[in-house]
């Protein structure tokens, strides 16, 4: 293309500034192609801004004037909680009233040294700020708390003292010689059904069982002296059983067990054999005895002299 076709192209088209002032063509539609106007843009602006602040201007004073459910109400100056522990309840119900506060009970609860109806404890603390008309809780005691010492004898050491801790009391054991079985209480000091202010001291005597006494020797002997014997020495007869076999006389002790010289508490049982059989042995008195039932032997005899008895 040569340069004045070029040029005469360019000539053709409409400048910039005349596509502005121009109006629009028919094929144009109104306003298309031109770029928005600067005052349009402001005046946008200008009402955002302003709707903006009227919304916070009213959320602001429904703020200050609307109440609020969780803004506290304007109650006046607030109040210092007076002391109160020591006092007795009316008192105390009385010094709360002078200074707007309300009185409420929280527990009672047993103390050795105050007496009841006296304040132990308190909530809010004394000197706490509160608002007036709040509630303030106390402890009241219940005074002294007395218990009957129970009957313990015969329980374990063990159990004789739960016993009696649960019951507030502090337990103190100690042994004794006794002829029960050694570890079992045997009563308690002060004695029981004495009533104590609790905690109060007790002693629990225990048993650490009687003396050992020294088995008799009973060999030879009747059933009836081994009784005697064993009853002196503290100590009983036990089971008997019989031996058809000895050669000793019927009636007579042939074994014994524990054996002769053993040591043994109290009350404990010696058991014994004794030669023959049951039916030769008269079991009320404890002599050998013939086949009709007669004592074998007579006032100056003995029931060794007599012959074999058949067995």
């Amino acid at each position: 293309m040569t340069y004045r076709r070029r040029r005469g192209l360019r000539r053709s088209r409409p400048s910039q500034r005349e596509s502005n002032t121009a109006g629009p063509g028919p094929s144009d539609p109104v306003g298309e192609g031109r770029p928005p106007s600067s005052n349009a843009w402001k005046r946008w602006l200008g009402t955002g801004v302003l709707i903006a602040g009227l919304f916070l201007a009213g959320y602001l004073g429904a703020g200050l004037w609307l109440p609020s459910d969780n803004a506290p109400a304007d109650v006046g100056p607030l109040v210092s909680v007076p002391e109160l522990v020591g006092l007795d309840d009316p008192d105390a119900r009385q010094r709360l009233e002078k200074v707007g506060l309300e009185y409420g009970i929280r527990s009672t609860v047993s103390h050795p040294q105050a007496p009841e109806g006296a304040v132990l404890a308190q909530s809010p603390i004394p000197g706490q700020s509160v608002r007036p008309g709040a509630p303030v809780e106390v402890t009241l005691s219940r005074g002294p708390e007395a218990h009957s010492i129970p009957d313990v004898a015969g329980l374990s050491e063990r159990q004789a003292s739960i016993l009696l801790e649960r019951l507030g009391f502090r337990v103190a054991a100690e042994t004794a010689t006794h002829p029960s079985e050694a570890g079992r209480a045997i009563r308690t000091e002060p004695e029981a059904g004495t009533e104590l202010t609790v905690p109060a001291d007790v002693t629990l005597l225990v048993s650490r069982g009687s003396p050992l006494t020294s088995v008799p020797v009973l060999s030879g002997r009747f059933i009836d002296e081994a009784r005697g014997i064993l009853e002196s020495s503290g100590l009983v007869l036990g089971a008997i059983s019989y031996d058809p076999l000895s050669a000793d006389s019927p009636g007579t002790i042939v074994g014994q067990y524990p054996p002769g010289g053993y040591g043994l508490r109290r009350g404990d049982p010696v058991e014994i054999r004794v030669a023959g059989r049951p039916r030769t042995v008269d079991r009320s008195r404890m002599r050998p005895v013939d086949e009709d039932g007669r004592e074998r032997g007579g006032p100056d005899s003995s029931p060794d002299s007599d012959g074999p008895e058949e067995l």
